[in-house]
């Protein structure tokens, strides 16, 4: 019974900090939808582990928890020694200038799930499913600040934004759990919601929180925040020197494009395609129960090219659904099918949504993305697992895109729906 009652009396404080903190940013954005946006949050989150720890033997997402334990003791223990794992000049003296920026990095990235949570070990002693709490108190703001941005661009949409962002039940599964995931997207969805503001107001403010969003990203996983780059330079190009959205677009991701083959000239790490190919080897050698065909990169243009058919497929079309095996291959079918679906949709309509979408370079930023993610991950991971939870912030993106390409005006707050209206004054 004790479980239960601090598992209440931390998501009523959960709601009430959250409310505290969304009144300034959108007063409209009321109590109804802050509990249902973290009621969905937190089962899903305990959902998560449920899954991994009945049927994949805790999987990554136990470790953390268990390791956040092992932090609590060292500040209770050693409270001088609890941020000495993240000292960036002592790993660099013990490993030398890249091998320890490497440490440094990895280690920093487990930082940001473990040490909160073993702060919060305080309370929760532990528990597994009180610990989501915690880190949906975190998480939560990826799925905000997304929202608030898409939000300013499709205000007669809102409704269906928020259903889309804070409820679809496979993104929310598999940003809900304690991974790295769910920390990724807070870093994502900061940095495009403060560089939209810094381009709007061109306040200071908006550009450092920019930088440290990008930061955190590549902290997390490097390849996603770089391929966010060139569509980040071509909007700062469509705003600020106002130059046409889809050529702008088009030349500066062509321009990436011949950059990254051209860097095949160099050595070590400044070797993009290389890195790319040793990425792909360390996923071949890893055993899995489903594996995908994936020929293996060179370096070599060509490679590229020949790979591209089976970049695309698996992680569009694979697996098929009577290849799928257990309920999360199931989930990735579900998912893949979806958004197949919506294609036709937009191609059989016509593309009713372009007055929403042509013409706003937050939506070009999310597309090419997307699209540059998908391939990167097609490219270096054979197996449906890893695929689907990699992909799941462009899966989002997506998602959004070919709603409103499909739907175009007749997604509107009032067409259909419009819960908690009266907050919306």
């Amino acid at each position: 019974m004790l479980i239960y009652l601090q598992f209440l009396a931390a998501f009523v404080m959960l709601v009430i900090l959250t409310r505290w903190l969304t009144r300034k940013t959108d007063p409209s954005f009321g109590t109804g939808r802050i509990v249902l946006a973290l009621a969905a949050k937190v089962l899903m989150g305990c959902l998560y582990g449920y899954v991994f720890l009945k049927y994949y033997n805790g999987d990554d997402t136990w470790v953390f928890n268990a390791d956040s334990m092992n932090e609590m003791r060292k500040l209770l223990d050693r409270p001088v020694h609890f941020f000495e794992d993240i000292n960036l000049f002592r790993q660099i003296s013990e490993y030398g200038l890249v091998q320890g920026l490497k440490e440094f990095r990895s280690k920093l990235e487990l930082a940001m799930i473990i040490k909160p949570l073993a702060i919060f070990n305080l309370f929760s002693k532990g528990n597994y499913y009180i610990n989501i709490i915690a880190f949906s108190a975190i998480t939560f703001w990826g799925h905000f600040w997304l929202y608030q941005l898409i939000r300013q661009k499709l205000p007669e949409s809102r409704n269906w934004v928020y259903l889309v962002i804070f409820l679809y039940p496979p993104v929310l599964f598999w940003l809900s759990g304690i991974r790295t995931d769910g920390i990724l997207f807070f870093f994502f969805s900061l940095l495009l919601y403060q560089f939209n503001n810094w381009l709007a107001t061109g306040k200071r403010s908006g550009l450092y929180l920019t930088i440290l969003a990008f930061t955190g990203m590549l902290f997390i996983r490097v390849s996603t925040g770089f391929l966010l780059l060139p569509g980040l330079f071509a909007w700062w190009l469509v705003i600020r020197k106002k130059r046409p959205v889809r050529n702008t677009f088009i030349t500066v991701h062509a321009l990436f494009l011949l950059f990254f083959f051209t860097t095949a000239l160099l050595k070590g790490h400044f070797n993009l395609p290389g890195m790319v190919v040793n990425k792909q080897q360390e996923f071949l050698v890893l055993k899995g129960k489903t594996r995908l065909a994936l020929e293996p990169l060179n370096g070599n243009p060509v490679s590229f090219i020949k790979v591209f058919p089976q970049a695309v497929a698996n992680t569009t079309i694979f697996p098929f659904p009577w290849e799928a095996k257990g309920g999360l291959q199931y989930i990735t079918v579900i998912q893949n099918y979806f958004l197949i679906c919506l294609f036709l949709v937009v191609l059989i309509r016509r593309y009713p949504g372009r007055r929403f979408l042509a013409g706003e370079p937050l939506f070009t930023v999310l597309l090419f993305f997307s699209v540059c993610v998908y391939l990167s991950i097609g490219y270096t991971i054979p197996f449906p697992g890893a695929i689907v939870r990699y992909k799941v912030i462009p899966e989002i993106s997506l998602l959004l895109l070919l709603l409103f390409a499909a739907g175009g005006k007749e997604l509107s707050n009032y067409k259909y729906f419009n819960v908690y209206k009266n907050t919306e004054k």
